[in-house]
């Protein structure tokens, strides 16, 4: 290239940096090194995702936590000003000489995040989410954009996705209870003299039959002493059109309360 004096790998990520004589060749390496920084962070992104996944897989409470802790770090990193977004980037870059060293599994392309992360822990996986996370709010907060990395409305986003993983859960852990509970019927209405049982409690969950007012439902109570969370089952029998309607909601000690799960 025309005017290039020559070029010297950076130390961070070993970003190249051109040294150029020429106005024309200046702007070509700013360039260069813009792209190359934008491909950076987007693949440090990449990573914060795939580990904001597998760690909501393992435990959303500690996502949660992970990110407001996260959010406020935002937030005063920003009011901190330039002496204390200098010394958390140093401390970074000493911890991750190598811009390969965020890589969490350090494996092959090929090899199933689950077989690499065997060693890796829960924890293991907040603590690398946490400084990728650092490291592309310290990059935003060093060019001075508005642009955020955590926000308040992600913040309502992740409540929402939270809420909605531990509602499917629990509609999962209520049929499966419903299905014990079935399968105990049908046993003892296949044995002779065998009666229908209005309670059932194995240890881990009971049921019972409630009133479900003002309604013509049929409904079932559940209650998980692992957890000491109640749920509510209902039941509608259509005999106009042949067809039963299932319905399944949180519920109080009572059963009085119907909150719809979103799944």
């Amino acid at each position: 290239m025309t005017g290039v004096s020559g070029f010297a790998v950076g130390w961070l990520f070993c970003r190249t940096v051109w040294k150029g004589k020429s106005d024309s060749t200046r702007f070509v390496a700013e360039k260069l090194n813009r792209d190359v920084d934008e491909a950076e962070m987007r693949y440090l992104d990449g990573l914060r995702r795939d580990l904001a996944n597998e760690i909501m897989v393992d435990d959303t409470e500690a996502m949660h936590r992970a990110f407001h802790k996260l959010l406020t770090y935002e937030k005063d990193l920003r009011k901190a000003g330039k002496e204390r977004i200098d010394a958390d980037f140093k401390a970074l870059c000493l911890k991750y000489p190598a811009f390969q060293d965020f890589e969490p599994y350090g494996t092959m392309h090929f090899v199933a995040s689950q077989d690499a992360r065997s060693s890796l822990d829960t924890n293991d996986l907040i603590d690398r989410y946490a400084d990728i996370s650092q490291m592309l709010i310290i990059n935003a907060a060093r060019k001075g954009t508005t642009l955020e990395v955590f926000s308040e409305r992600e913040a309502e986003q992740l409540d929402k996705a939270i809420r909605k993983r531990k509602d499917r859960a629990f509609e999962n852990r209520l049929r499966d209870a419903m299905e014990r509970y079935y399968a105990l019927l049908r046993a003892l209405r296949n044995v002779p003299g065998g009666i229908d049982v209005n309670t059932y409690d194995d240890g881990t969950v009971s049921i019972r039959s409630v009133l479900v007012e003002h309604s013509p439902e049929i409904g079932y109570g559940i209650h998980f002493a692992d957890t000491n969370e109640y749920g509510l089952h209902t039941v509608f029998v259509d005999d106009d059109r042949d067809k039963t309607y299932r319905s399944y909601y949180r519920s109080d000690s009572k059963f009085k309360e119907q909150q719809y799960l979103d799944t």
